[in-house]
């Protein structure tokens, strides 16, 4: 019969340093390594072997909710298109646990987590970063992609104070100021283009193009105070645009800004359940003075 030493599973929760800011998980860490793979194939047979084409590393993990290092979580509102987003520096990401200390030597954030704005629900949603080979690494060594130590206490920089919920208002450009029945979810949609060597894999990734959508339940406004933003426009005009500000008066929660948003879709319910005013969807417009490009948002703890 075979044995088993339960002693060889290892569990435990661990701390994430990158970029000088310490974050901590609403609901674990993951770590994925991934070979990148094409197939070698024959007509008599089929797929025989997978040879490797690439190495990456994926850590994907929610932030506890801490209002903080709000310009490392959110970095590409007016990152230039087709920029490096790995840039000259290798900067490394590193998960320390009780077991055992893994450091990623060269991170970036490939997905930016969502933004709730609201009193019932902690501010972020899940954040991924991509770790690539170093600079000058040898794509053959594992050791120039992540090293491993010994592991360490997960230190005391968790701070509960800092995890804040509030009420939040929203002002529309002229409309009167309004509140969700939900809170105000604001996501980001990151297109990036991996840079590639024959020989290598990926070395880098580009900024394509990033979007920005507001979503909400607007309560306490007229209903038909939204129909600006749906008149006067013919098939081929730009839609309305206007600012938006999404604000708490509550110290250390979020401000979120747009010089311009454009709305895309408002449901209205005829239901004796739910409020008349559905969801409301809006999309960050790129503003430009005097040819360059403004931020596409800001984000700011509330001082």
């Amino acid at each position: 019969m075979p044995t088993f030493d339960r002693t060889t599973i290892v569990r435990g929760p661990c701390k994430i340093t990158y970029d000088s800011a310490t974050f901590y998980s609403k609901s674990g860490v993951v770590l994925t390594t991934t070979n990148g793979t094409f197939d070698k194939e024959t007509d008599a047979y089929g797929i025989v072997s997978k040879s490797k084409t690439d190495f990456t590393i994926l850590v994907e993990f929610e932030p506890v909710g801490e209002i903080e290092a709000l310009t490392v979580l959110f970095p590409h509102g007016n990152t230039a298109m087709g920029a490096s987003i790995y840039g000259a520096t290798d900067k490394p990401l590193v998960i320390v646990s009780l077991d055992k200390t893994y450091t990623i030597l060269n991170a970036q954030i490939t997905q930016m987590p969502t933004v709730t704005c609201s009193a019932n629900k902690t501010a972020f949603g899940s954040v991924q970063f991509t770790g690539l080979l170093k600079i000058g690494g040898d794509p053959s060594a594992i050791e120039d992609y992540y090293t491993t130590g010994v592991g360490a206490a997960i230190g005391t920089a968790f701070n509960p104070a800092l995890i804040v919920t509030a009420p939040y208002v929203a002002t529309l450009g002229a409309l009167d100021p309004f509140m969700s029945a939900e809170g105000f979810e604001i996501s980001f949609d990151l297109s990036l283009t991996p840079v590639m060597v024959d020989g290598i894999g990926t070395v880098d990734m580009s900024i394509q193009g990033i979007a920005c959508n507001i979503v909400c339940i607007p309560t306490g406004i007229d209903q038909l105070d939204f129909d600006t933003f749906f008149d006067s426009l013919s098939a081929g005009s730009d839609l309305a645009s206007t600012a938006l500000d999404i604000s708490t008066t509550t110290v250390g929660g979020l401000n979120f800004d747009c010089a311009a948003v454009q709305v895309t879709e408002l449901a209205r319910n005829f239901s004796a359940a739910d409020n008349r005013l559905g969801t409301l969807t809006m999309s960050a417009k790129r503003t430009f003075t005097t040819g360059a490009q403004n931020a596409l948002y800001t984000i700011a703890a509330v001082s």
